[in-house]
């Protein structure tokens, strides 16, 4: 697999994958496209990357930091997959525990998880060489992902929950309703740290080469006791996405 990130944060999400495939050249895929158009292509071109090799666009959710762009790349011909709320007319509409091929040799099944966005989705994404596991902003997911064999996990850890607490009670011994509010809202919809090792040490790690921690919150993680939280806990060799892109 090869992996760049573009962008990952609540400002915006957008990843480059490619998957290896024994019928050919490697399958390209954009998963989120929460950057502006003139961005994602800044990006390929300064990653020397071709915007127009892509097979095909998995969108997770409606909210803008993660589909900002897909009603543009759909209007420019890139197959844009999601649910029915992510770009209206123009999508690929894919339906939750039900296999779709988005490209030769190429399939994704999608799920649904827990957010505050209408219908939103991970993704268990393969070919015939690999097979990875990708799951953005959720708090928590019902799918017994424990049969499945990944070779890459990318999956959301937004923030670490000691620190959120004390945010939010300070926020209450303040009267600060608005920040009260924010936080509850990030508690309530979003991976902590805690529960992302929970919900990694469920799975099947044995074949799994690495894990991308995605989506970092700006002031409620340390991507330094992320990535070494992880990777202790798991045994598998542990990286963070950067707010603006790269990794750690």
């Amino acid at each position: 697999m090869r992996f760049v990130n573009f962008a990952s944060s609540s400002s915006g999400n957008c990843y480059w994958i490619e998957l290896e495939r024994s019928s050919g050249k490697p399958v390209k895929l954009l998963v989120e496209a929460g950057i502006p158009y003139k961005e994602i292509v800044s990006k390929t071109i300064k990653e020397q990357l071709v915007l127009t090799d892509l097979d095909a666009v998995l969108i997770t959710h409606s909210h803008s930091d993660h589909c900002k762009a897909a009603k543009q790349l759909a209007e420019r011909g890139f197959k844009v997959y999601g649910n029915q709320y992510v770009c209206g007319s123009f999508r690929e509409q894919l339906y939750p525990d039900t296999l779709k091929v988005v490209a030769p040799d190429t399939y994704v099944v999608p799920f649904r998880v827990e957010h505050d966005a209408p219908d939103p989705f991970g993704y268990v994404i393969y070919t015939d060489v690999e097979k990875i596991l990708f799951i953005a902003d959720n708090k928590f997911w019902k799918a017994d992902l424990s049969s499945q064999v990944f070779d890459y996990v990318i999956i959301e850890a937004n923030y670490d929950g000691s620190i959120m607490h004390f945010a939010l009670e300070n926020a209450r011994e303040n009267f600060d309703r608005a920040k009260e509010a924010q936080y509850k809202r990030v508690i309530n919809s979003h991976l902590s740290l805690k529960n992302c090792e929970k919900q990694l040490l469920k799975m099947n790690l044995s074949n799994c080469k690495a894990i991308f921690l995605i989506h970092l919150s700006d002031r409620h993680s340390n991507e330094n006791l992320f990535k070494r939280t992880i990777q202790e806990a798991t045994k598998v060799r542990t990286f963070v996405c950067k707010k603006n892109g790269g990794i750690i």
